[in-house]
């Protein structure tokens, strides 16, 4: 069995370098549809700290991984170059200390996704508490997506605990 390698650009298979039928090659002539092999994904999050406005997207500054020139972040909001199918997920960690009244949601383009809102009514002597939901999204053009809390909300957790996170996928 011949071993498959991936990386954003072309496939290859090992025992003889040739192209893999399917790839998207660059500098290699004709363009094929997109594979397992160049399907855009990213992960933001943010540790230690969460502080947001009303109304305004959750900071995301730090990156756990992303495919080249697939995206685009300002740490407030991530715009998604490529058109495709995109799973998409986020999630909320919520101390046991903590207390939280807000809605959280995903918006695309500033207008909310449907089926991402999540309420939670949580007091100080809770247990903690995770927030995360997922949808699939298609795009056909550029699109900005943030996550956004429609009350402030001020989430302290412990030093490098990551109480927040974005996760994309492109399924096709």
């Amino acid at each position: 069995m011949q071993e498959r390698h991936c990386n954003k650009n072309c496939c290859t298979q090992q025992t003889t370098q040739n192209t893999v039928p399917g790839c998207v090659q660059q500098n290699c002539g004709q363009q094929s549809p997109k594979n397992a092999c160049n399907l855009a994904y990213a992960l933001y999050y943010q540790l230690d700290e969460i502080t947001v406005a009303a109304n305004d997207g959750i900071d995301l500054p730090l990156t756990a991984a992303e495919s080249a020139g697939d995206f685009l972040s300002d740490g407030n909001q991530v715009q998604i170059l490529q058109p495709g199918v995109y799973h998409i997920s986020y999630r909320i960690n919520i101390p046991a200390e903590t207390t939280v009244t807000t809605t959280f949601a995903l918006q695309a383009n500033r207008q909310n996704v449907a089926g991402t809102e999540r309420a939670i009514a949580k007091t100080g002597v809770d247990t903690p508490t995770t927030v995360t939901t997922e949808t699939i999204l298609t795009v056909c053009t550029p699109v900005s997506i943030r996550v956004i809390s429609t009350a402030a909300v001020t989430i302290i957790g412990e030093e490098d605990e990551v109480l927040a996170s974005l996760f994309i996928e492109q399924l096709a």
